[in-house]
């Protein structure tokens, strides 16, 4: 496989019909990361974060792909570091098992449909306890959650996540209880990533704080996106009463 190029990017994105949030990230140079494909017509396409994160699209019987995804699995076993693979079809997961054979541990997640006329017609909360406040760099270093690690992982800087990602969160007695921020974006999306602090659950504060994010995406013409394990009941609850319906099953592959 080659290694496209920067310069090749807008063709790439009208070629993809389904594909992550850090795809179109990646796509729209908000975050680092390679893409890799077969031939000039793209029939066959692997992307790659810098934290260890890949995707696979398009044809599955092309062959050439599978020298990339085996090199890449033996570098993350080798350096000891990330190896998360999405796929979004039985056809690709039985390549990927077949190839990688029992050296993955399988999970199954949900992505959602957001339906805006869902979430503007959904019951909503009275006056909210405690202050909205946006995402800043002092308040990333008191996250019980999203910390500096967090954003070199899925952002590869924090200030790269300052620049092109947002959140907002709930603060008490100068401690965050409840936040919500962008685990990536691009310039059509924006996946969200929840945290509550377990001694302020159950006052519906992931609702309110997702609330807040949902509005700053729909303000800025950006599309919420929802995803989670399959067996994870209370995100699935939540994300329906935002809005976000149809769940569509999707694999991910780790190192086991």
């Amino acid at each position: 496989m080659k290694t496209v190029t920067e310069e090749h990017y807008p063709l790439i994105k009208q070629t993809i019909k389904t594909a992550p949030t850090f795809v179109h990230s990646i796509l729209d140079r908000m975050i680092e990361g390679t893409v890799y494909t077969d031939t000039v017509a793209y029939q066959t396409l692997l992307f790659h974060t810098k934290s260890g994160i890949y995707y696979v699209y398009g044809d599955e019987s092309k062959t050439s792909i599978d020298h990339q995804l085996a090199y890449c699995f033996q570098q993350a076993m080798e350096q000891q570091k990330r190896f998360t693979l999405f796929s979004y079809s039985e056809q690709w997961n039985i390549k990927i098992e077949q190839l990688l054979n029992d050296q993955l541990r399988k999970l199954e997640r949900y992505t959602f449909t957001f339906h805006e006329n869902i979430y503007n017609h959904r019951e909503k909360h009275g006056e909210r306890d405690y202050e909205v406040k946006s995402i800043t760099e002092p308040l990333i270093k008191n996250s019980l959650e999203f910390d500096q690690t967090y954003y070199e992982e899925y952002w590869d800087s924090t200030s790269n996540f300052l620049k092109n990602g947002f959140g907002f969160c709930f603060v008490h007695k100068e401690q965050i209880i409840s936040e919500a921020v962008s685990i990536f974006k691009s310039n059509e999306y924006a996946e969200i990533d929840i945290m509550t602090d377990s001694k302020f659950r159950g006052q519906g504060l992931a609702s309110s704080i997702a609330e807040a994010f949902i509005d700053h995406c729909l303000v800025n013409q950006l599309k919420p996106c929802w995803d989670c394990d399959i067996s994870n009941t209370g995100s699935i609850h939540l994300g329906t009463k935002l809005g976000f319906t149809t769940p569509q099953k999707y694999t991910i592959y780790t190192k086991s």
